[in-house]
């Protein structure tokens, strides 16, 4: 192997690593929910209480007025 070849590779080793190591330390997005198809049975809440959908969830839930 020339030297020539030799240093191509090993940019385009150093290369890769470096894109895996910023792709390993990216921070996630959320992912969106499709919340198209889901069925929620209501919640019964009781008095003082309303209904609200949390983050990241599809039903809704009871929570304190």
């Amino acid at each position: 192997m020339s030297k020539k070849t030799r240093t191509r590779c090993m940019l385009l080793s150093l290369t890769a690593a470096l894109l895996a190591l910023a792709s390993a330390m990216a921070v996630p997005a959320e992912a969106k929910l499709d919340c198209r198809f889901v069925s929620c049975p209501p919640p019964a809440c009781e008095p003082g209480e309303h209904t609200e959908v949390p983050p990241g969830q599809c039903c809704p839930v009871c929570v304190p007025d």
